[in-house]
């Protein structure tokens, strides 16, 4: 018994100044949000699984699947026409970046 009570005090002495260290991780960001060119008449759209709501030029999903930012930009831009803003899962883009998102208009893909 004697030996329990020491290990567990041993366990105490040197996980609790470790414990008391960690910090919380910053809070996920799971969603998207984007700003039409021009608006839509759609209230929502469905886009992989996600709901996506619109109120004239913006469109808001509070959860979207974890993919590749510019492959779902390019998609929506597929389906919403061209795209001024644009933020997937903590990642807002670039002019550049919308540049080559929007291209997918021009190109025909």
């Amino acid at each position: 018994m004697r030996s329990l009570i020491i290990a567990v005090a041993a366990l105490a002495a040197t996980g609790g100044p470790a414990m008391s260290e960690i910090k919380p991780h910053a809070p996920r960001q799971e969603g998207g949000w984007l700003t039409l060119q021009t608006p839509t008449t759609q209230d929502h759209i469905v886009f992989d699984g996600a709901v996506w709501r619109c109120k004239a030029d913006i469109c808001r999903s509070p959860q979207v699947k974890a993919m590749p930012p510019m492959r779902s930009c390019r998609r929506l831009v597929r389906e919403l026409g061209p795209i001024s803003s644009f933020g997937f899962r903590g990642v807002t883009f670039s002019e550049a970046d919308l540049a080559a998102c929007n291209g997918v208009l021009v190109a025909g893909r």
